[in-house]
C-alpha cells in the first residue's frame, strides 16, 4: 500500500526531469518532491509508532575521544534499551536507584548495531541512573524516571 501511495511523486519527478526546464528549476522541483515524501513518510511512521523517550547520555568514552550519539538509550514500558552505534569493546553497564544501590550490573561487548535490553518490570517507582563505563575511565551517564 505504501508503494502505491508514493507512486505519484515518483511519476511526477520522472515527468518533470524529462521535460525541458532549466536545470535549476528541475533541482528545485526534485528537492521539493523529496521533502514532501520525507514529511509524509515521517508522519506515517510516527502515527504508527509512538515516540519512545530517550535517555540523555552525557560524558565521553575512550579517553575523551568518543562523544555522544555512539550510544543511545530509550525508556520503554518495561525496559531500557541501550543501543551501540559503533564498536566500543568491553563496557560495564550499571543502573543505580535513588538510594544509591546498584539494581542492575553487567559487562557487555559493545558492537555496532548491538542492543542491550534491561528489564525494568517490577522495579520500584523513582529516579534511576544509567552508567556505562569503559576500561579507560570514560563513562556515559543519564537519568530516567520509572512511574
Amino acid at each position: 500500500m505504501a508503494d502505491s501511495f508514493y507512486a505519484p511523486y515518483f511519476v511526477s519527478v520522472k515527468f518533470f526531469v524529462n521535460i525541458k526546464l532549466c536545470s535549476k528549476m528541475k533541482r528545485i522541483f526534485v528537492i521539493t518532491c523529496l521533502a514532501c515524501y520525507g514529511i509524509i513518510n515521517t508522519t506515517e511512521v510516527s502515527a504508527n509508532h509512538p515516540p519512545t523517550p530517550s535517555i540523555a547520555l552525557t560524558g565521553t568514552l575512550g579517553g575523551g575521544q568518543i562523544r555522544t550519539l555512539i550510544i543511545e538509550a530509550y525508556l520503554n514500558a518495561t525496559s531500557v534499551d541501550v543501543i551501540f552505534n559503533i564498536d566500543l569493546g568491553s563496557l560495564t553497564v550499571d543502573v543505580i536507584n535513588q538510594s544509591g544501590e546498584t539494581v542492575f550490573k553487567t559487562a557487555v561487548d559493545a558492537v555496532t548495531g548491538g542492543t542491550l535490553p534491561i528489564d525494568t518490570s517490577g522495579w520500584e517507582s523513582g529516579e534511576y541512573i544509567l552508567l556505562i563505563m569503559d576500561g579507560q575511565g570514560g563513562y556515559f551517564e543519564g537519568s530516567f524516571l520509572i512511574n
